[in-house]
């Protein structure tokens, strides 16, 4: 099985903590004790004011994988397990928690759906905070909050890495497979991919193996749920991903495009009390994000992924408020009335009193003729990371990579021996090589 990659998608929502925070080059092992802290007496009670007490019964479950989450879980008194749960049934008991320890990830954030279970092992006794009170922790208690979010990374991190969600089932070469990992991985949501063709005396198979090929590829979802070559938007319903907009709460700015200048703009108006809504048809980082290594942005010299950066940037939004709509396409503006209105494609409309587009700009695509079919077989955009099974049908595969103007350093993935590089580019001639 291939694996969702972790060090490919969080560094809050999804990058590569493993690299990047206190210790660069340290396992997720060696980290445990930032992943899963013990407070002390004294944060405990500083806590316990954001919070609401609960009690709970012996092998009562607090949350299910895909249930809507009422946030931070703080253990007082008892035990209670936390168990990764996958598309397959398959249960892995990740730790369990006694007095002074939380629960919550990345997700509890903006009260996304549960990625795991969790169940009180005895009598237990605790509080929970809710995801606008966690939020107002984090900010005002800072040296706490800095110990909270560290964990909070690192445990999304190590369910990327460990494969739990959804899991994809196809054949590893399909166009459509290859976008909903790419959708899942930039959007840092934990996933595992079956390949069928790879891995043919798979067990999980059998139930499958009279579908027919316009089935392919299957998403089989925690819940149970099988979906059958779905879209993104079939993909991120299933999921819980998409977000409810109440319909009578006017935002002070809605920025459309998820972009660094999108995700700046969210931190700087949510980080000063303003409400904010953020809205992007595909994932966090827009061209940035694809950018496997950013060499000249301010603050890194040794250099950034470009989804490094950008999960900084979307955590640390969703730490001030903002309410970070993804996937959503947005497909006009009424600036009529008052206040302006945005209209979705789902005819969902949001009112907002200021509009920021940053919806950044796109590739160029070579002058080929019927380009398009053979986009995602063989010919690919937004290159971050060779994936070896794109070349395992084809001697020979091509690929094309942009730049942005006025940068005349690309950097490319490894790749195949044979392998055809476009570089688009105004002003200069690049010179490419397969490494």
């Amino acid at each position: 099985m291939e694996q969702a990659e972790s060090t490919a998608s969080v560094e809050g929502q999804g990058t590569e903590a493993t690299a990047s925070l206190d210790a660069p080059y340290s396992t997720l092992e060696s980290r445990a004790h930032q992943m899963f802290p013990t407070l002390n007496a004294d944060e405990v009670e500083r806590m316990r004011r954001f919070g609401t007490p609960q009690r709970w019964r012996a092998g009562e479950k607090l949350f299910s994988v895909g249930q809507v989450g009422r946030g931070m879980y703080m253990v007082l008194s008892g035990s209670v397990q936390i168990i990764r749960r996958d598309g397959l049934g398959r249960e892995h008991l990740i730790i369990e928690l006694g007095p002074g320890m939380f629960s919550a990830e990345v997700g509890t954030l903006s009260g996304r759906p549960s990625l795991v279970d969790g169940r009180a092992q005895t009598d237990s006794e605790g509080f929970v905070i809710a995801p606008d009170r966690l939020r107002a922790l984090l900010v005002a208690e800072a040296e706490l909050g800095e110990r909270i979010m560290r964990a909070l990374i690192l445990r999304r991190v190590g369910l990327i890495e460990s494969g739990s969600g959804p899991v994809l089932v196809g054949h590893g070469t399909e166009p459509l497979l290859l976008a909903l990992q790419a959708f899942l991985r930039r959007n840092g949501h934990p996933h595992t991919v079956i390949d069928m063709d790879a891995e043919r005396d798979c067990s999980c198979l059998s139930e499958f193996a009279n579908a027919p090929a316009t089935d392919f590829p299957l998403v089989i979802c925690p819940d149970g749920r099988v979906l059958r070559a779905p879209d993104e938007g079939q993909l991120a319903s299933c999921l819980g991903l998409l977000p409810e907009f109440d319909p009578a709460h006017v935002y002070d700015v809605v920025v459309v495009g998820a972009g660094p200048a999108g995700l700046a703009t969210a931190v700087y108006a949510a980080s000063e009390g303003l409400s904010v809504a953020v809205v992007d048809c595909r994932s966090p980082g827009g061209q940035a994000g694809a950018s496997a290594r950013i060499e000249n942005y301010l603050g890194f010299p040794t250099g950034i992924s470009g989804q490094a950066l950008a999960g900084r940037a979307f955590v640390q939004a969703l730490k001030f408020g903002a309410h970070i709509a993804i996937p959503l396409e947005v497909k006009a503006l009424h600036c009529g009335a008052d206040p302006i209105r945005l209209e979705l494609v789902d005819g969902r409309m949001i009112p907002t009193h200021t509009v920021v587009i940053a919806t950044g700009a796109q590739y160029r695509r070579p002058a080929i003729d019927a380009l398009e079919r053979f986009e995602g077989r063989g010919v690919y955009y937004w290159l971050r990371r060779w994936k070896p099974n794109c070349a395992r049908t084809s001697p020979s595969c091509s690929s094309v990579a942009a730049t942005r103007p006025g940068k005349r350093r690309c950097t490319l993935p490894r790749m195949p021996r044979k392998c055809i590089c476009w570089c688009a580019a105004r002003g200069w001639r690049p010179r490419c090589r397969a490494t």
